[in-house]
């Protein structure tokens, strides 16, 4: 049983590590403000899609915990979407808010979809 909380431990940190870097990396660039964690989310939400539509035997179950629950988990932040959509309120006001909120949210679904597609044609063979 303690190999699962190494599992999810070490998933987590390699998870907040490449969080922090991709969205350093996305902000430094000529898009908008907050486009690094929206594109983590929404890349997050394909990666989990793709991920568990894959056939369990692929994987042992404590890869599987560690990467989806600690990877996953830790890279996804939702906790720092939240965040970031009350600073464009709180700035930019409503509208610029809710975009963003709902670009976010409508977008991780379609990429959940489409990770689960993806990875379905290639268990197809």
């Amino acid at each position: 049983m303690k190999m699962v909380y190494v599992a999810v431990g070490f998933g987590g940190v390699i998870g907040a590590i490449s969080r922090f870097l991709l969205d350093s990396l996305i902000s430094r660039t000529v898009l908008p403000p907050s486009s690094g964690i929206l594109i983590v989310n929404l890349l997050g939400c394909f990666i989990i899609g793709f991920f568990l539509a894959l056939k369990s035997h692929r994987f042992s179950a404590i890869f599987r915990i560690g990467f989806v629950t600690g990877f996953v988990g830790s890279f996804t932040t939702f906790s720092s979407f939240s965040l970031k959509a009350l600073e464009l309120f709180m700035k930019w006001g409503i509208r610029t808010s809710l975009l963003y909120s709902t670009l976010t949210i409508i977008g991780g679904y379609c990429f959940v979809h489409l990770g689960q597609s993806v990875a379905a044609k290639i268990e197809e063979g």
